[in-house]
Order: structure tokens, then C-alpha cells, then sequence
């Protein structure tokens, strides 16, 4: 799915959750940083167990296997990074940047939509332009409504 990360913040988001799940498995920590993006981005396991694999080098995270998973946790150290830096990413940034990515591909699976009914070398009569502009001045017109709810309400 989308990249909503920059670089560096999967793997402070990684600690963060970590941090408040106590200790947990790969499944559990990916599930816990979907529910903190708004669940509009699903998290990969291609993305997330080499950044795991990653902090564990680093020596900020640990790993042991148990009942055939395996659990990670903080090390004092990745404890400290945390509170040193202030690492936990900003989530309602990570969510608005992960429902701004969903809506530009269902804008992008919408135009592809309108391309395929347009009829094709015909185009569109002058009653069917000006129906099809009329409502995406409506569209337009509710999704700034949207938006500028949001922006009050945010």
C-alpha cells in the first residue's frame, strides 16, 4: 500500500509502540501502528520485520522467541532514545498523510473510470460536458465543505 513514512519514522513509530504495548509480536505491533494511522495504510510485513531486525542491532529493541513467535521489547536503551529524543512520530500526521494517499487513489481510480465511459474518438456532446461539469463542481464543491469541517473541527 502507500508509503506514509519519511525516513527515520517507521522505526520511531516502531519504538513508540513498542513502548506502550510493553512487549509484543511482529502481528500485535503491526496491528497497534495500523489502529495509530487511522487504518487508512496497512502495515507491510516487507516493511516492518527488517525495521525490527534493524532496532534489534541497534541494541534500542530485543527479540525472544516464545511459542513459536517471536516477542519484542524495549532494551533500556531504546527506553532511553525515546524520552532522549522525543522520538514518537507525530500520528495525526501519519494519519492525514495516510487518508491523503487513500484519496488520491480513489481520485485516481475515479479518472480512470471517467476516461474508460468516455466514448471513444466521439467525446462528449455539449449536454454531456456540461452535465459531467456541473457535477464535478458539486463533487468539488461538497469536498471542500468536507475539508474545511475537518479544518474546524482538527
Amino acid at each position: 500500500m502507500a508509503r506514509i513514512f519519511n525516513r527515520g519514522e517507521l522505526k520511531s513509530a516502531l519504538l513508540s509502540v513498542i513502548a506502550t504495548l510493553g512487549e509484543g509480536h511482529g502481528y500485535a505491533i503491526m496491528q497497534e501502528l495500523q489502529r495509530r494511522v487511522g487504518g487508512q495504510w496497512r502495515a507491510s510485513p516487507g516493511a516492518i520485520y527488517p525495521a525490527l531486525v534493524a532496532l534489534e542491532s541497534a541494541g534500542v529493541v530485543r527479540s525472544e522467541e516464545r511459542e513459536g513467535m517471536r516477542v519484542y521489547q524495549l532494551t533500556p536503551e531504546g527506553k532511553e532514545m525515546l524520552e532522549r529524543h522525543d522520538a514518537a512520530p507525530a500520528w495525526r500526521e501519519l494519519a492525514l498523510r495516510a487518508e491523503a494517499r487513500r484519496a488520491r487513489i480513489t481520485l485516481g481510480r475515479l479518472l480512470d473510470r471517467f476516461e474508460l465511459a468516455l466514448p471513444r474518438g466521439t467525446g462528449l456532446s455539449a449536454e454531456q460536458a456540461e452535465l459531467v461539469d456541473a457535477a464535478l463542481t458539486r463533487a468539488r464543491n461538497e469536498i471542500t465543505a468536507i475539508l474545511d469541517q475537518g479544518a474546524e473541527h482538527g
